[in-house]
């Protein structure tokens, strides 16, 4: 199955989300490992989408076109003009993003030493890659 790429010609070095991380190789290389489980996506029920951290909005946006209009799409990041450049992605591809300008670590005073997420139905994203910083890429592993 052949999902196309979000349109996100708008997120450049110039212009005016010169300030948002510009989709790369390891934005690309998520979006073929979602691509490759998007039958099985599909057929998972799913209420909420959240992406930690989602720049121009490309995945969510692609998500999106996997799972449809029905569940909610909420994309945070902390910065403000990500929040709007993930507006225009979804305007773009008309698809409907929720953007949340946060800083989910602001009140703690030490650095997070453990973060938990508890994720059902995770198994159907086994063959999905882990992004780890910039420029680094881990498969997950269930």
């Amino acid at each position: 199955m052949m999902i196309p790429t979000p349109w996100h010609q708008h997120v450049s070095p110039e212009g005016p989300f010169s300030d948002v991380y510009e989709p790369a190789e390891d934005t690309f290389l998520l979006l073929d490992g979602l691509e490759g489980d998007a039958e099985a996506l599909k057929g998972a029920r799913v209420d909420i989408c959240l992406e930690v951290g989602c720049g121009s909005g490309v995945v969510s946006a692609f998500l999106a076109s996997i799972f449809g209009p029905t569940p909610l799409y909420l994309c945070t990041d902390i910065n403000p003009v990500a929040g709007l450049c993930t507006v225009e992605t979804a305007n773009r591809n008309k698809v409907d993003l929720q953007p949340i300008i946060t800083n989910l670590t602001s009140r703690k005073r030490e650095p997070l030493s453990t973060q938990i997420f508890q994720v059902l139905k995770m198994a159907v994203l086994a063959n999905c890659l882990a992004y780890q910083g910039r420029g680094a890429i881990g498969t997950v592993s269930l």
